[in-house]
């Protein structure tokens, strides 16, 4: 790819995250209770197969701090349609489809400043999700067990924005408010440790350990903005002053980088970060640069695409209203990482246009084009979909480069391209989705029954 211009912006668009257990109802003390026909074990989504490959050459590629504090656990106030009599329920029943609605309120100083809405079938299966332009974030726990989600909502349009950020277990309605004024939209003010644990930083810049209902402070050593979990014991921070810490989860003990490091990374946001599923390094990456944080060593490398004239770099444009970020995944086997949510300029044959997604190569921090790909050069690479297992990339090409000026563009083929193996086929026309079926079931026009869990979030 030729890079181009200067970055725009930092926002790119929503992907599949949430597919586990919400059971729906409630008593009159608002407890929630199973959807029709769920079961109190995990509800489960139709199963994904990756498409078959054939070879083609590519090119190669604990003891924990004692909880100090316990706060009265939250519960919502749950809505329910109201019957009139006997004769309207069962007419309501023989006109509603056997499905559920359930929608989440966020409710702060103005009405619906957040909603979120999943759907279940007749068999209690979860299909996800509707939200309004107000929720930017929404990530599930990577535990396929776990039905914890953390839900960032921006509460106003000011410059700089204002956002809440509430974690929610989608099996009971219970939730725990990790605050709600942060300044601008934070990414990584949280993430997920096993057992149902979660740490977490309030808008204080205060650390915390624990779950909805309990909650220990980590005694950071000073305002913290970004965390991740590196398993199997440590935690990285970094602070506003752009400074990177280990801790120690087991010893309860914070460790700054060694002398230098943490000033090599010198962009004061945290864009788009993700730990590797070795644990071996944590993944920074910039339009301009690449950071790889090694930890054994905790000394960071810095790589950079070599780019013609050397002062341009990769251009993401403007995120829209609505936009709701993913952080990267790495592509399971191997060294390069997918961009689910971000969209990005790319140029061929003297046309710049706009695709959705792009693989970065954390060797080299280069977005990877038609040679790593093994797509033919006649081809232009456009939309790039990554398979729920992170197995197989979905690569849309159009061959009518005309049609590169307009969006979308006129899509010739699918490769599904394994880069582990190098096994690839090829399909012709548009992707047509890894889980097409769930999508159009969740936006089917069906008279479902309706529910409403309104949660109250004072600041």
């Amino acid at each position: 790819m030729k890079a181009i211009g200067e970055k725009y912006g930092r926002y790119g668009y929503f992907v599949y995250i949430l597919c586990l257990a919400v059971l729906c109802g409630c008593t009159a003390s608002g407890r929630v209770l199973p959807a029709p026909d769920a079961q109190p074990s995990p509800v489960a989504t139709a199963p994904v197969s990756a498409p078959t490959l054939t070879n083609t050459p590519l090119s190669p590629p604990t003891a924990s701090p004692t909880p100090t504090n316990r706060p009265e656990k939250s519960t919502p106030t749950a809505t329910l349609p109201n019957g009139t009599s006997a004769a309207a329920d069962q007419e309501a029943e023989e006109t509603v489809d056997t499905c559920v609605d359930i929608t989440f309120i966020f409710n702060v100083d103005t009405p619906s400043t957040g909603k979120a809405r999943w759907r279940f079938d007749d068999e209690g299966a979860l299909y996800c999700c509707d939200h309004t332009n107000s929720v930017y974030q929404i990530i599930k726990n990577r535990d396929p067990a776990s039905q914890l989600v953390l839900f960032s909502v921006r509460m106003d349009n000011n410059v700089p924005t204002k956002s809440l950020n509430i974690v929610v277990d989608l099996a009971t309605g219970d939730f725990k408010n990790l605050g709600a004024n942060y300044v601008d939209d934070p990414r990584y003010i949280l993430t997920w440790l096993p057992d149902e644990e979660l740490v977490w930083i309030d808008t204080k810049g205060d650390m915390y350990r624990g779950s909805l209902v309990t909650q220990a402070a980590l005694n950071a050593p000073s305002k913290m903005t970004d965390v991740w979990y590196v398993a199997p014991d440590r935690l990285l921070a970094r602070d506003e002053a752009v400074q990177f810490y280990y801790f120690d989860l087991t010893n309860a003990v914070w460790t700054p980088l060694p002398a230098g490091e943490s000033e090599k990374i010198t962009t004061r946001w945290v864009e788009n970060a993700a730990v590797s599923d070795d644990s071996e390094y944590v993944f920074f990456f910039y339009p301009s640069y690449t950071a790889l944080l090694f930890s054994d060593s905790g000394t960071v490398q810095i790589v950079s695409p070599e780019f013609d004239p050397p002062d341009e770099y990769y251009v993401t444009p403007n995120g829209k209203e609505g936009d709701t970020f993913f952080p990267p995944q790495q592509i399971k086997g191997t060294p390069y990482w997918f961009f689910p949510t971000e969209h990005i300029f790319r140029e061929y044959a003297g046309t710049s246009y706009i695709s959705k997604s792009y693989i970065v190569d954390s060797r080299t921090g280069a977005v990877i084009e038609h040679e790593v790909l093994g797509i033919p050069p006649e081809l232009a690479v456009y939309d790039s979909y990554l398979s729920p297992d992170r197995t197989v990339v979905a690569v849309e090409v159009v061959e009518a480069i005309d049609t590169l000026e307009n969006y979308p563009a006129q899509v010739a083929q699918t490769w599904f391209i394994s880069l582990a193996t190098g096994e690839a086929h090829v399909e012709e026309g548009e992707f047509v989705g890894w889980e097409s079926e769930d999508e159009a079931y969740l936006h089917a026009p069906l008279t479902c029954v309706e529910q409403e869990i309104t949660i109250e979030l004072t600041p």
